[in-house]
């Protein structure tokens, strides 16, 4: 999991700097984005201590289930207009 959060770490400051360079990250969205980090990294938190508490495979099943349905959502959406 620490490998994970590396790369993930290295991959949001390769973002930020896409972003500031395409003009995506501005003064206006800058307040707004500091302003999650509080509700994020909340969110973190309680998901470490679940992690321990909850079934992996079953965690790992429902995830791929809520995937599918979500491409299969994306798919129909596509063709369909």
């Amino acid at each position: 999991m620490r490998v994970q959060g590396a790369i993930y770490g290295l991959g949001t400051v390769a973002l930020f700097g896409a972003h500031s360079h395409s003009g995506v990250m501005r003064a206006e969205t800058w307040l707004l984005s500091a302003g999650m980090v509080v509700p994020a990294s909340a969110g973190m938190a309680v998901g470490f201590r679940v992690q321990d508490r909850i079934n992996q495979q079953v965690f790992r099943q429902v995830t791929l289930i809520v995937l599918l349905i979500a491409g299969l959502n994306l798919l129909r959406r596509g063709m369909m207009g």
